[in-house]
């Protein structure tokens, strides 16, 4: 490097400390706030460790990263690359530096067609003075700016393919106007949409994957090269997702059809439908609770209530009865949920009733060392100095009206970003959710099931989550009388997730002789309140059978 070559890069790196560290953080964070995320403050970090953070993906940290090198006139081809690696992952914060970096004419790393690239990832991010630069260039690099677009639009479509989740058969892309005054240029702005559909029947929300601007007044010209870009973008995910079929609308004319795929009808508005309060009754009682055992008599109850040795039938309560828990409560603490512990008789283990959680007990404390879940009993007792949560509960239309249940007023639909999080493979047609998603309802419809063959099915399905389920702690399996008089199968289990175990109560069911399979599930700390009222809600289904399935 010449004297002068090195000159120039010292005094760029001044005038970046001096002149656009203002304005390049505060490009980050105008771009962030409109892209709604949440911004991360990479200020104190040393060099040394955001370079371990870009190696280990952060895109973020590479922005700041180079920023620093720059500053200390460092900056090497090694993290030039690293940048442009960043910007083909369309990362807001590398785009803006880079606007600097390859943009300014003064720059010794100036390059034009690195520019137009970083203009045209940041005008994704709602940037005005990156619009107005590719906007006010056009003329002059036309062939650039265009081919630019093509590069960003296969960028934002591969980030976005690979965050998908499960499994689609169908997908409908539609290319329409903006009509969002918010939007930079909204009159010359253009959405490309992506709905998916699930085999199953599950369609997701219309989502914007990326926002195309028309430069220049010939239209036609640039919708054939949106179209010819799309198709082939969504050829290539359709083969490695293994979609088989799809279609592409600009303007409302298809423009393209994948395996003689048919329209997308549209899609039904899963809602969940209030139709009423509904009360449900609990009893808090410190006195040993109502067993397997009959009243009458003292024999085993079978499934259906029923005593095998007097015939007699236990009755049947709307009220539900929560036992409070406090013989053989320790004053220690669990570790996982809070709750009192209990201690065996030789003071070695500790056991807590709340989540199930066992440890070691080393001398009057415990062990943090999580030695296990043993759960001794499927159904909790309620924790000492709980009380019962503030929960209203309505009767509710759910599954598009093919089935009304008892549920939490505050159960909405599961947003698609949700379920992609939380069922990342074949999510149920049907989910909702409390606004913290930890307690959860999901419905499924499957293949023909006729009523009298319920009671089989569940069996069936049962053995098969055992298998699949080794570690599972699972509860005895009943048959449950709906209100409309139809069979449900039940059954409850615990299952240990990444950072806590999880109540389970599944059902199978047979409505218009279809196979219905749902699900109830909240944290393992929780199902002292909540595994009661899941089988009650079970209980008090309805089913539609005049729904078309």
């Amino acid at each position: 490097m010449t004297e002068k070559q090195n000159k120039t890069i010292k005094d760029f790196g001044k005038k970046v400390t001096e002149k656009y560290m203002k304005t390049v953080k505060r490009d980050i964070e105008h771009a962030r706030e409109l892209y709604g995320k949440s911004s991360t403050d990479y200020s104190q970090a040393s060099q040394e460790e955001l370079f371990n953070l870009l190696i280990n993906g952060d895109d973020n940290a590479c922005a700041h990263y180079v920023l620093s090198r720059l500053r200390g006139n460092s900056l090497t081809e090694r993290d030039l690359k690293y940048l442009d690696g960043a910007l083909d992952n369309v990362n807001c914060d590398c785009a803006v530096v880079g606007c600097c970096l390859y943009g300014d004419k003064k720059s010794p790393y100036f390059d034009a067609e690195k520019a137009c690239y970083c203009y045209a990832i940041a005008e994704q991010y709602g940037m005005d003075e990156a619009h107005r630069k590719l906007k006010k260039s056009y003329s002059k690099l036309k062939d650039t700016i265009d081919e630019t677009d093509g590069f960003v639009l296969f960028n934002r479509l591969k980030m976005w393919a690979a965050s998908l989740g499960g499994k689609y058969c169908a997908y409908e892309v539609n290319v329409v106007p903006a009509e969002f005054s918010e939007v930079i240029d909204y009159k010359n702005a253009y959405f490309v949409t992506v709905c998916l559909e699930q085999s199953n029947g599950y369609r997701t929300e219309k989502e914007i994957v990326y926002c195309a601007f028309v430069r220049d007044k010939n239209t036609n010209g640039y919708f054939r090269r949106l179209t010819g870009n799309l198709i082939e973008a969504f050829e290539i995910i359709a083969e490695k997702r293994n979609i088989p079929q799809g279609e592409i609308y600009v303007k409302g004319e298809c423009k393209f059809n994948r395996g003689n795929a048919k329209p997308m009808r549209k899609a039904k508005s899963d809602t969940v439908g209030i139709l009423s309060d509904a009360e449900i009754k609990i009893q808090v009682s410190d006195e040993r609770l109502e067993g397997n055992l009959c009243s009458v008599c003292g024999g085993a109850l079978d499934e259906n209530g029923i005593c095998s040795y007097c015939g007699s039938t236990r009755t049947v309560s709307d009220e539900i009865k929560i036992k409070r828990a406090k013989d053989g409560l320790e004053a220690l603490i669990c570790t996982q949920c809070g709750s009192p512990v209990r201690l065996d008789d030789k003071v070695k283990t500790a056991y807590c009733p709340a989540c199930g959680t066992t440890f070691a007990v080393n001398g009057s404390a415990l062990d943090c060392t999580v030695s296990g879940i043993n759960y001794q009993s499927i159904r909790a007792d309620m924790p000492q100095g709980c009380e019962l949560p503030n929960v209203k509960f309505v009767r509710a239309s759910i599954a598009d009206g093919k089935i009304t249940a008892v549920m939490p007023e505050s159960f909405v639909v599961m947003s698609d970003e949700m379920r992609r999080i939380k069922y990342p493979v074949s999510p149920p047609r049907y989910i909702y959710t409390t606004p913290d998603t930890t307690v959860n309802l999901n419905v499924n419809f499957g293949g023909s099931l006729q009523s009298e063959d319920v009671a089989a099915f569940g069996k069936q399905m049962l053995a098969m989550l055992k298998n699949t389920l080794p570690s599972a702690k699972f509860g005895e399996a009943k048959i449950i009388a709906a209100s409309d008089g139809s069979e449900i199968y039940f059954v409850d289990f615990i299952t240990v997730a990444i950072d806590q175990p999880v109540y389970n109560a599944m059902f199978f069911f047979s409505s218009n002789s279809k196979q219905g399979i749902g699900s109830w599930n909240c944290l393992g700390k929780d199902r002292w309140y909540w595994a009661p009222i899941f089988e009650h809600a079970v209980k008090t289904m309805e089913f539609d059978t005049q729904k078309q399935y």
